[in-house]
């Protein structure tokens, strides 16, 4: 395999992370805006939407984990590929929020808008939402990223190829033992 084709793959998971990240915040706000209550106070609504909202970040990761664990026999590249494709999706997440921060269009932070009237004190209003509201965030959930990514690409590497072991020794005309 050639090096340049090996690059583009690598930049193609991120891609693939930087669109799920942006994707995410909406389908986060959908969630958010969608009516529960219609399930009455079932105790199934919370566990709901547990596996709707980070079940959802299977999304992208397991096709790519999958790839990767049949491109090679080492376990590196499907932990990379897992590593490199959440986190730049929480690194695009985190700046489009930035993004949304600056606009002013984050609910009760519209006056935070750097192209509105800016009143005495007001970047460092800013950089106090800022930094509590993505900073902090952003730092938490890279480390998620990081260590979650590697470990679904660790995972799902050894059960893939677990179950490919299985299936070819028996397929038809081996002897089960």
């Amino acid at each position: 395999m050639n090096k340049q084709s090996t690059g583009n793959r690598w930049l193609k998971y991120a891609l693939i992370g930087l669109l799920f990240g942006i994707a995410d915040w909406y389908y986060l706000d959908l969630l958010a805006h969608f009516n529960w209550g219609n399930f009455g106070s079932s105790i199934l609504v919370i566990p709901i939407f547990l596996l709707l909202n980070y079940g959802f970040w299977l999304v992208p990761i397991l096709p790519i984990v999958v790839v990767e664990s049949r491109r090679g026999s080492r376990i590196l590249s499907p932990v990379l590929a897992g590593v490199i494709t959440w986190s730049s999706a929480i690194a695009s997440y985190y700046a489009f929020y930035t993004v949304l921060l600056s606009l002013g269009v984050l609910p009760h932070l519209a006056g935070l808008n750097v192209f509105g009237d800016r009143y005495p004190g007001f970047w460092e209003d800013w950089m106090a939402v800022f930094r509590k509201i993505i900073l902090a965030q952003f730092f938490e959930w890279i480390v998620i990223a990081i260590v979650g990514g590697g470990l679904i690409g660790a995972v799902v590497s050894f059960v893939y190829r677990t179950w490919i072991n299985r299936k070819s020794s028996t397929s038809p005309g081996t002897e089960l033992s």
